[in-house]
């Protein structure tokens, strides 16, 4: 099983961000991850927003509440909650990148007075002790190699009685990871090195002083995410395969960057994965 490092999972950004532009409205969504279909949802803009206001619902944020966007991507989540809600946010990603991208998309939508991006890890950050109300984390907790890790840093700098809230995929069940094929060309082709089912992820929060308090799930909501996806890697393929051909130098990511779209497809029909939104409460000492 390959374990990827935070290297690896910056170059991954930032070599396929071209795609993301061309195929998941980057530059409108603001956001990198799946989307939240239902309701008066039409498009995918709007079902990209629809995962920020569902979390943000669960997790009762509100106007005084300091968040850490923690894998914060281009910032679409933090220009959210500060614009909507009110919020004070800090976003940390490990690209370099996406962090100037980030910033300027918090000036372009009005709300870098509110909003900072930095650089950092999120398993070892340079914040004080009780910095935070929220860690919030969208599609990006099972990147960490050591989820533990993830865990024992937002616990230091979550304040007393703070909370974690979570969107992301998980294992469906308990089964080796390394045993599914479509699993691992899923979430390998984005630096992903393991993926936890949610038993597995809630009982290492539990043993690192949290407790789940709420739990939704939207697998079937997330659908027509997974089918855009599915759709914009079929046709990639061809241009990738072009690409290739003619590109002797293509960055790795980018080169495989559609087996992902084409493998998260096959694995959600298997019912090997599912999506959940989920808030762990830190445990009063």
């Amino acid at each position: 099983m390959p374990t990827y490092t935070p290297q690896d999972v910056a170059n991954y950004y930032d070599q396929t961000e071209v795609h993301y532009r061309m195929w998941w409205k980057l530059e409108k969504s603001l956001g990198l991850h799946y989307g939240i279909w239902g309701g008066s949802v039409k498009n995918l803009h709007e079902a990209i927003q629809n995962t920020n206001a569902q979390l943000a619902l669960l997790g009762q944020i509100n106007k005084s509440d300091i968040v850490l966007d923690a894998g914060c991507g281009v910032g679409g989540s933090s220009i959210y909650l500060a614009k909507h809600l009110g919020c004070t946010v800090t976003g940390i990603t490990l690209s370099e990148k996406q962090a100037a991208t980030a910033s300027s998309f918090a000036e372009k939508f009005g709300v870098s007075s509110s909003t900072s991006f930095f650089g950092m890890d999120y398993t070892s950050t340079s914040f004080e002790n009780a910095t935070f109300d929220v860690v919030w984390a969208i599609e990006s907790m099972q990147t960490a190699v050591k989820k533990e890790k993830f865990l024992l840093e937002a616990f230091r700098i979550l304040k007393s009685n703070g909370r974690i809230v979570i969107a992301d995929c998980f294992k469906a069940y308990d089964y080796p990871f390394e045993s599914s094929k479509s699993m691992k060309t899923m979430f390998n082709g984005w630096a992903v090195s393991d993926v936890l089912s949610l038993d597995e992820f809630v009982s290492l929060a539990e043993r690192n002083g949290f407790t789940l308090e709420k739990e939704k799930d939207v697998t079937k909501e997330v659908y027509p995410s997974v089918r855009k996806f599915f759709i914009a890697a079929f046709w990639g393929m061809f241009g990738t395969f072009f690409y290739n051909v003619f590109v002797k130098k293509a960055s790795y990511f980018s080169r495989v960057h559609y087996k992902t779209g084409l493998a998260q497809f096959a694995a959600y029909k298997k019912n090997l994965w599912n999506y959940k939104l989920i808030v762990l409460r830190k445990n009063q000492n």
